[in-house]
């Protein structure tokens, strides 16, 4: 493997304490040097790559995505999958557990490690299912998946309903000191809601999803948290109350952390009115005002990190044929007559997100409502804590040589049709973005440059 000298960028790294001009030294996979601008000698046969102008970031990790492999091909696999990371920027994903089959056993994590490797993309780590077959019954084998390589444990697209059987895994968490990232619902609130119980909901004439489907469920899973010291980590919050609770129950020491989506934080409920599925999800997109909380949870560090919960779809799967003429995305639908509403609650819940994440969250600092080492903390130091990666999320030296590089300035168009995901369904096509990921880096080597932007 050539050495590798990233020359005169704006390396900001807040393990280290590093926000400036500088080199970055890679050797053998790792970090060897970060010195000053200038100031460190290419090694005979190095690949030099010239970053003024950039910023040079540990590799960013997603914490939560769903790559459909095993059991979906018509959505996603794990080589179009880590391709799509790659290109968004991250370095690591950590893929969930409700594939087909699950992957509640180390036979299918071992399969999901060997099709990563092979994809020569971006790294995957699994996460286990909490319950075999993701029942919310039985617990899986945590010690045998954790030696197969899981680093997170989780149910998530599921709600653990039993109490008892989540107390019981919080238990074995803590025992072999990794989290569980709860999927926070209560569905008897769900229902057959399509969008959040607000002015969408009662526009196309369509069940609507109250707040409390999340917090009920996050007040009592924080709760059970908090009487047994278990590290939990609450996905995809969406509410201003839901993360009013996590606030609230880490003033009373609960090892909690949790995750916004770039959805989450950048539209309102009014957007399922222009795009129908490609904006249907769980957690629903919620109202202005939990939006403006979301934001200003990444602000203050209430919330943790930026997840993207990556969850492509086939077109069949979010009943598209249908509805795609009906949402043309640039004005709001009619309303739906009874028959459709009820078909419209049948398509499947999720949207692309690996791609679009980085340019997204690069908006809250062009807007100035973070910092550019707050994009650090929230997507690369904070997630490789959560999934206890100890020599990533960083660029000190003995680090992996994970490395994003990103143009904050390269403005462009979301076009899905070049996704390298399989899969389209988004609500962000055709929205003008700035920032890019211009290389990305696995353990000293290139996975991904971004094609010259004029």
């Amino acid at each position: 493997m050539r050495p590798m000298l990233l020359r005169g960028g704006r390396v900001i790294d807040p393990a280290g304490g590093i926000d400036g001009a500088c080199d970055v030294l890679a050797l053998d996979g790792e970090i060897e040097a970060v010195e000053p601008a200038g100031s460190i000698a290419p090694p005979d046969g190095a690949e030099i790559i010239d970053c003024a102008g950039l910023w040079v970031l540990p590799g960013l990790i997603d914490p939560h995505v769903h790559l459909r492999d095993p059991g979906f091909p018509e959505k996603e696999t794990i080589p179009s999958g880590l391709r799509a990371a790659a290109a968004g920027g991250f370095t690591t994903v950590a893929a969930m557990a409700n594939t087909n089959p699950v992957d509640d056993s180390p036979e299918i994590a071992r399969y999901m490690l060997e099709r990563a490797a092979a994809a020569g993309a971006s790294r995957l780590i699994p996460v286990s299912a909490v319950t075999r077959g993701l029942a919310g019954r039985e617990l899986v084998d945590f010690t045998a998946m954790a030696a197969a390589g899981a680093r997170l444990f989780s149910d998530d697209g599921i709600p653990i309903d039993d109490a008892a059987v989540l107390t019981r895994a919080m238990t074995r968490a803590s025992e072999i000191g990794f989290a569980l990232s709860l999927h926070e619902e209560d569905r008897a609130l769900t229902g057959r809601g399509c969008c959040h119980a607000g002015a969408a909901a009662k526009r196309l004439r369509v069940a609507g999803i109250p707040p409390a489907a999340e917090t009920d469920r996050i007040r009592r899973d924080l709760a059970i948290a908090v009487g047994s010291g278990a590290p939990v980590h609450i996905a995809h919050i969406s509410t201003a109350a839901g993360l009013d609770l996590v606030r609230a129950a880490r003033t009373r020491r609960a090892a909690v952390t949790c995750e916004a989506a770039p959805h989450h934080f950048t539209l309102d409920d009014s957007a399922f009115a222009r795009f129908g599925p490609n904006a249907k999800m769980a957690p629903p997109l919620r109202s202005a005002a939990d939006v403006a909380a979301i934001r200003a949870g990444l602000a203050d560090g209430s919330i943790d990190m930026i997840a993207t919960d990556h969850a492509p779809h086939d077109p069949a799967s979010k009943r598209m044929a249908r509805f795609g003429p009906l949402f043309a995305g640039d004005r709001d639908a009619a309303p739906l007559a009874a028959g459709d509403a009820e078909d419209l609650a049948g398509a499947a819940n999720g949207v692309v997100g690996l791609e679009t994440a980085l340019g997204l969250a690069l908006e809250l600092v062009h807007n100035r409502a973070i910092g550019a080492p707050r994009i650090a903390e929230l997507m690369a130091l904070n997630p490789a804590r959560l999934l206890r990666l100890e020599r990533q999320g960083t660029l000190m030296p003995g680090a992996l040589a994970d490395i994003t590089v990103i143009d904050p300035n390269a403005e462009w168009i979301v076009e899905p049709d070049k996704f390298r995901s399989q899969s389209r369904n988004t609500p962000f096509g055709g929205r003008r973005l700035k920032g890019i990921a211009a290389i990305t880096i696995v353990e000293g080597r290139i996975v991904y440059r971004a094609e010259r932007r004029k």
